[in-house]
């Protein structure tokens, strides 16, 4: 008996072979069209590729020349209010017995707070009481501001000077009975408390039944100022009855006036310590803030640096390679270089001191 014949692959039975049939070519086909159109949504979908990134072109515009006044804004935020609160006490002894009600408005004459239950008074002047009134007191200042303050009360009916004379202590008689204090002509050293001006009790900083001390009421002005803080490089904007617009909440803007000029101080920032000019604001209406009370508000300085001059936009100089500056001036669709010196810079303008131009020229500037 011969041995088998070797089974090739080939020579499987037919049955047990996949036929591929029309279907199963159809659905193939179909997977392929599937897929393709897959890949072309994605293609479409697919943000293109960068170019190749270059320099960017600058961005150019054409303005005028001008003539005219060339004038430097600056705009700072400040405080509107009745300005820092200062303290006033008495170097009298006793026990205090009660304050001004905050918003007190205390002028000469007019009682500030109570020791003992006998009044603490305000007389006008700058200089500090710092000692008791007497006949055969040594003269000075502050007995002239003492006659002055009992003038105005009608109290001294002579010409004000700064010696104590019985005429003074008879004018002290008559105010201490206005009073209901003892009538014996002299004034003990803490009675009364001088000031400039008239004041606003902020607030009681001792409260009925404390120690008489130094610290017994916090007053400001009368009237409302607004504080801002100018740096030391905007000095020149910082004068004294210069003009300025301010911006309340709401959106309205008041005229005001530069009231006072303060020293540098050193004020804490988010780069550190750097020193800025205090100046004081008050509005031209003050009933325009009648019911603000401690807001901010925006404070615009101007100044006229130049007058009557030609100027162009300072993005408009172009650096020569030998030094100094030009602007392009167009004419239709030409373009010149004009070589100009400039002068005086101010709110992003510049003062042409000599050039070849004038107002109505058209130059190229960069946005």
């Amino acid at each position: 008996m011969s041995a088998p014949e070797a089974t090739r692959l080939d020579d499987e039975p037919a049955m047990k072979r996949p036929r591929r049939t029309k279907r199963a070519v159809l659905l193939t086909v179909s997977g392929m069209v599937a897929v393709a159109l897959l890949f072309g949504i994605l293609a479409m979908l697919r943000p293109p590729a960068a170019e190749a990134e270059g320099p960017t072109p600058l961005d150019l515009e054409r303005m005028q020349v001008v003539r005219g006044d060339l004038v430097e804004t600056v705009r700072v935020q400040g405080n509107l209010g009745h300005g820092t609160p200062r303290d006033m006490g008495t170097a009298l002894e006793g026990t205090v017995t009660s304050t001004g009600a905050p918003g007190t408005v205390v002028s000469v004459g007019d009682e500030l707070f109570r020791i003992d239950d006998k009044p603490v008074v305000l007389m006008r002047g700058k200089l500090p009481a710092w000692r008791a009134f007497s006949e055969g007191m040594t003269d000075g200042n502050d007995v002239l501001q003492l006659e002055q303050s009992l003038a105005s009360l009608g109290f001294f009916h002579l010409t004000p000077d700064t010696r104590f004379t019985p005429v003074t202590k008879t004018a002290v008689k008559y105010w201490q009975k206005s009073l209901g204090l003892d009538q014996d002509g002299t004034i003990e050293h803490g009675r009364i408390v001088f000031s400039p001006k008239d004041v606003r009790v902020q607030q009681a900083k001792a409260k009925a039944g404390s120690a008489a001390g130094g610290e017994i009421i916090s007053v400001t002005g009368v009237k409302k100022e607004v504080e801002v803080f100018l740096d030391t490089s905007a000095r020149s904007l910082a004068k004294k009855g210069a003009k300025v617009s301010v911006s309340l909440p709401g959106g309205a803007t008041e005229p005001g006036t530069v009231s006072a000029v303060g020293t540098p101080v050193e004020q804490e920032g988010a780069d550190g310590a750097t020193r800025k000019i205090p100046v004081t604001v008050v509005l031209e209406q003050e009933k325009a803030a009648a019911d603000l009370q401690d807001v901010p508000v925006g404070v615009q300085f101007t100044q006229v640096k130049a007058k009557k001059v030609v100027q162009v936009p300072v993005s408009a100089l172009l650096a020569q390679p030998g030094g100094g500056f030009a602007v392009e001036v167009t004419e239709g669709e030409l373009v010149k270089l004009v070589p100009v010196k400039p002068g005086i810079f101010a709110n992003g303008l510049v003062e042409v001191l000599k050039g070849d131009l004038k107002a109505g020229d058209t130059v190229v500037v960069a946005k």
